[in-house]
């Protein structure tokens, strides 16, 4: 079940860190994690950290280098064309 949520977390990490995303549309997603996060953690006692994702990808070279906080990008801006966090991440598998 752990497997499973933590496939879940990226999942729902991901998409909050997609710039393609509106602003309102950012906000959002980011509300829910939060609460999706809350939920599993006050339901099954599981807490997990995206840095360690992105760190990986960091030092892989697959993607630069940027500032974050449980995995969430703290320099997140909506840009028109698709951010590359999506392409690295289909790149990887």
């Amino acid at each position: 079940m752990k497997k499973r949520l933590y496939d879940e977390y990226i999942r729902r990490l991901l998409e909050v860190n997609d710039e393609s995303k509106t602003e309102d549309e950012h906000r959002l997603i980011v509300q829910n994690f939060r609460g999706w996060v809350q939920g599993v953690e006050d339901a099954a006692d599981y807490r997990f950290n995206g840095d360690y994702y992105y760190i990986a990808l960091f030092d892989s070279g697959k993607m630069s280098e940027r500032p974050i906080c449980c995995g969430v990008f703290l320099d997140w801006k909506h840009k028109d064309a698709p951010q590359n966090t999506v392409e690295a991440v289909e790149n990887i598998a």
